[in-house]
C-alpha cells in the first residue's frame, strides 16, 4: 500500500480516537450568508443567518440547459443503493447541478482522483472565481475542542500548501470558530506571503452541515461503536451502518440525503455568496463536513471508507475545489493541499509523544 505521509508520519493511533470528536459544529437550519467583511472575529457564538435565495440568472447559470459542462446522471438520488463493504460497482446517484469534470483547465487528478490545489489556482482563468472548501491542517490530539491547535507539522504543511498557492492577489479567508481552522488560514496566508490577514468566522462551513441533528447526538450514539469516522463515511458512500440493527434506524434520520445537501451546498452556500468574496477563497472547516463533500463531488470514486481495510480518510488539507467562470457555469472537483488526499488514521505519528 502506498506510503502515507512518508515525511510526515510514522506511528500509530487507532481508527475512531477522540482525535475526530469535537470536529463539527451543530447543524444549520438554514442557509449562512456569508459575511461581507474579513473582519477577524474569536465568537464562538453561532451566527443566526437567513437562508440564502439564488437569483433567476444563478439558477440559470446552474443549470443543464445553460451549461455544456453540467454532468448528466441516469438516475437520481432516491435511486441511490446500500453498498456492502465488498460491493465492485458505484452507483450513479447525481444528478449533479454543476460539472465534475475539469472541462477546458489543464489539470489532471492524482491516481486516487484528488487534483491539486496548487494545479487548480494555476490553471484556472483570471476570469474565474474559486472557493476552496478544505479541511483544516494537522492538529494535536488532546481533544480540547475549539481550543485544540496545529502541531508544528501542520503548521509546515499549511504553509507549504501557501507557497502552492503564492501570488501577488490578496485572497478571501474564513474558518469555524476553531483554533485550528484560523490557524490553517493565517498559515496558508503566511506560506503564500500574506501578513496579517484577516480571517472571518462563519458558521456557514461548520462540520454538522449534513447532520439533521447536532453533531453531539451523533457523538452520543455511536461512541461506544467505533466513532463518528466510520459511520459518517458508511453514510456518505450509502453502506450499511455498523449495528444496524441497533442504531441503523436512527442513524438514517441523522443524515440529510448526500446528494440533494451536496448540490445545496455548492450552490446555496458557495455559489451564492462568492460575489461577496475575492476571487479566491480558502475557507476551512473540519473532516465531518469534508469527508461527505469529497465523496459527493467524486460521486463515490474516491476511496474514503476508513470502515473497511485500507481505512482511509479524508487527510488534512484535502477539499473540493468550486469554481465559476466569467460565463456562471459551475464546476467542483475534489482537491488536496498535501502529496496525497487521504490518510490512515492509526499510521499518524502523536507529536505530543515524541
Amino acid at each position: 500500500m502506498k506510503s502515507i505521509y512518508a515525511k510526515y508520519f510514522v506511528g500509530g493511533l487507532l481508527v475512531g480516537l477522540c482525535a475526530f470528536t469535537g470536529c463539527g459544529d451543530d447543524s444549520p437550519t438554514a442557509f449562512p450568508v456569508a459575511p461581507y467583511s474579513v473582519a477577524v472575529s474569536s465568537s464562538s457564538e453561532t451566527p443566526q443567518n437567513p437562508p440564502v435565495e439564488l437569483s433567476s440568472s444563478s439558477v440559470s447559470a446552474l443549470s443543464s440547459e445553460s451549461s455544456p459542462l453540467i454532468s448528466s446522471s441516469p438516475s437520481s438520488s432516491s435511486d441511490a443503493v446500500l453498498l456492502s463493504s465488498s460491493a465492485a460497482v458505484v452507483p450513479i446517484n447525481g444528478p449533479f447541478t454543476f460539472a465534475t469534470t475539469p472541462g477546458a483547465l489543464a489539470v489532471v487528478p492524482d491516481e486516487d482522483g484528488f487534483y491539486d490545489m496548487g494545479d487548480i489556482y494555476k490553471a484556472a482563468p483570471k476570469t474565474s472565481k474559486i472557493a476552496f472548501v478544505i479541511r483544516h491542517s494537522k492538529r494535536e490530539k488532546n481533544n480540547t475542542g475549539t481550543e485544540s491547535s496545529l502541531t508544528p507539522i501542520g503548521i509546515q504543511m499549511a504553509q507549504t500548501l501557501g507557497t502552492k498557492l503564492a501570488s501577488e492577489e490578496p485572497f478571501y479567508y474564513a474558518s469555524t470558530n476553531f483554533l485550528r481552522t484560523r490557524a490553517t488560514c493565517e498559515n496558508i496566508a503566511k506560506g503564500r506571503g500574506e501578513e496579517n490577514v484577516e480571517v472571518a468566522t462563519w458558521d456557514g462551513i461548520n462540520g454538522g452541515y449534513f447532520l439533521t441533528v447536532p453533531s453531539d447526538s451523533l457523538d452520543a450514539l455511536v461512541s461506544s461503536k467505533g466513532g463518528n469516522p466510520k459511520y459518517i463515511a458508511q453514510y456518505a458512500y450509502g453502506a450499511p451502518y455498523s449495528y444496524a440493527n441497533v442504531i441503523g434506524g436512527t442513524l438514517a434520520r441523522y443524515f440529510y440525503d448526500l446528494f440533494d445537501r451536496g448540490n445545496q451546498f455548492v450552490n446555496e452556500v458557495i455559489v451564492a455568496n462568492m460575489p461577496k468574496w475575492k476571487r479566491v477563497s480558502v475557507l476551512v472547516s473540519h473532516d465531518m463536513l469534508v469527508e461527505p463533500l469529497v465523496v459527493f463531488v467524486s460521486n463515490r470514486t474516491i476511496n474514503l471508507r476508513v470502515y473497511e481495510s485500507p481505512f482511509r480518510w479524508v487527510n488534512y488539507l484535502s477539499g473540493i475545489a468550486v469554481i465559476v467562470d466569467e460565463a456562471g457555469a459551475v464546476t467542483a472537483l475534489p482537491v488536496r493541499g498535501d502529496t496525497v488526499g487521504w490518510m490512515v488514521p492509526r499510521d499518524e505519528v502523536d507529536e505530543s509523544a515524541q
